[in-house]
């Protein structure tokens, strides 16, 4: 390829980096909807107002190819985790599975200088992903979720199916708010109490064990299966 060939690719590459990064920050902090396309390209640097339309046709492509980025690493890295544990399983592999549901995305926080904001982005993403990422995409690049769920599934015998589909997804939705709350408060943008500034004395690795122990925990906890009038029974 002739050299000024390599740098317009080269060049293209950068912009749209640049592009997903301002993207994935704004969307992360302000919202899906709130953010505009001049906005993105500003953040970007970019004197070309149709520069996001461009490279990704829309809003809603710059989404998708986001996600596709930041996710596909994620998702590998989870799959291999699941690979590791053996079959059938047992109660003392839970703690593994856990750990494949937290660590990958930990991992791509630390290592990544938009880590924390992709968090926030797949937060706000997951409430409600067909709207923003195609069917195709999103069981692509969440196979490994979808993995996850049905082995922990299988650790929790004694509940109805559609029981343990909702403990799951639960679970699921808390870790990636759990994250992102996180995130937010190490950085100090929410209000903190005197208990918070305490939990944050303690190391990012004390957090994370945390998570997983909650997981195990939940994965393990017995179901009630109690009626609405017993729960309420109290009042």
């Amino acid at each position: 390829m002739p050299r000024q060939a390599k740098e317009d690719v080269m060049m293209r590459r950068d912009t749209k980096a640049r592009l997903m990064d301002a993207g994935e920050q704004l969307f992360s902090r302000h919202g899906l909807d709130a953010v505009t396309v001049r906005q993105i390209n500003r953040a970007a640097g970019q004197r070309n107002t149709s520069s996001l339309l461009y490279h990704f046709g829309s809003k809603e492509g710059l989404v998708e190819a986001i996600f596709i980025d930041r996710f596909a690493g994620i998702n590998a890295r989870r799959h291999t985790m699941l690979n590791a544990i053996a079959q059938p399983m047992t109660d003392a592999d839970i703690p593994a599975l856990a750990r494949a549901a937290v660590l990958p995305f930990f991992e791509h926080m630390q290592e990544k200088a938009g880590g924390t904001d992709f968090i926030r982005f797949f937060a706000l993403l997951y409430s409600d992903p067909k709207i923003r990422v195609s069917d195709k995409v999103w069981r692509e690049h969440t196979s490994s979720a979808r993995r996850l769920a049905s082995m922990a599934m299988k650790q929790m015998p004694q509940m109805p199916r559609e029981a343990a589909m909702q403990r799951v997804g639960l679970v699921a939705t808390s870790v990636f708010h759990w994250l992102a709350n996180w995130h937010q408060m190490t950085h100090g943008e929410t209000r903190l109490t005197e208990d918070d500034y305490a939990a944050l004395a303690a190391p990012p690795e004390s957090f994370v064990s945390n998570i997983i122990d909650l997981i195990v925990a939940v994965v393990k906890a017995p179901y009630s299966g109690a009626s609405l009038s017993e729960l309420t029974s109290e009042r």
